[in-house]
């Protein structure tokens, strides 16, 4: 999965599960946001993921819940 970290200058940081991955800033949508889970579309521009995306942020606030509940 492909996360979008930061946004520095013209260039996007990327995370997958293993390493970064930098890329120009057009090469991804201007809807896309940090924190996002991006996919490659078929033309070539990385879009958002947005069940991925949402997905996430549910794990996450959930594990967020979980630790100030103890």
């Amino acid at each position: 999965m492909l996360i979008v970290d930061r946004f520095e200058e013209d260039k996007a940081v990327i995370f997958d599960d293993e390493k970064q991955i930098i890329l120009d800033r057009d090469k991804l949508s201007p809807f896309v946001k940090e924190g996002d889970a991006v996919i490659l579309s078929d033309s070539g521009v990385y879009v958002p993921d947005k069940a991925k995306t949402e997905q996430m942020r549910n794990d996450n606030l959930s594990l967020l819940q979980k630790i100030l509940n103890k």
